[in-house]
């Protein structure tokens, strides 16, 4: 993707700014999409659970369509952040998405009682199914010199903690993934 990484083949936060100034290159991005899919069966010989995008570039609007027709066309679940939709007014025609998105488990403060809190907000929606964000991860050198380090270990503990899955049940939730949508 030329136009939206820099000389070192980094995609930056410039991405929004290019969108802000309709400045993006959709067939650019439309190639990428089609090329890291057929990365991803070629590797791991199946398609992905679902499509999403780091910072969750494909909610901007100008992008958005072509990830959702893209979905779509493969039969794959998109993550929908619901409120960036309300927010860009961004009209929705996937089906196979969680009713709820929530990207509040996330930071400094990560416990337990936060993780129920964002279960308790969903369930206050009224939504069957949710998507919690969430970046659990032990860690090695390269998650060391990254911004969002010890807080992975703080969400590992709280994912897997004794009493989690039950808190999670009485809620009237159960574990899944992607592939039950």
């Amino acid at each position: 993707m030329p136009s939206l990484v820099n000389e070192r083949g980094e995609l930056g936060k410039w991405l929004w700014e290019r969108a802000e100034s309709a400045m993006l290159d959709l067939d650019e991005i439309y190639n990428e999409l089609v090329g890291q899919y057929d990365k991803f069966t070629a590797v791991f010989g199946k398609a992905p659970t679902h499509i999403d995008s780091h910072h969750h570039a494909h909610m901007l609007p100008q992008i958005y369509p072509l990830v959702e027709a893209f979905a779509q066309s493969k039969s794959i679940p998109l993550r929908i952040d619901r409120q960036a939709v309300d927010r860009q007014g961004i009209p929705l025609r996937c089906d196979r998405s969680t009713e709820w998105f929530d990207s509040g488990f996330y930071g400094e403060a990560i416990s337990e009682a936060l993780f129920l809190q964002v279960l308790d907000r969903a369930d206050e929606r009224g939504v069957g199914s949710v998507e919690l964000m969430c970046h659990p991860a032990f860690l090695d050198k390269t998650l060391l010199e990254s911004k969002y380090c010890y807080p992975r270990l703080a969400e590992v503990e709280v994912l897997t903690a004794s009493g989690i899955k039950n808190a999670i049940a009485e809620r009237g939730y159960r574990l899944g993934s992607f592939l039950d949508l």
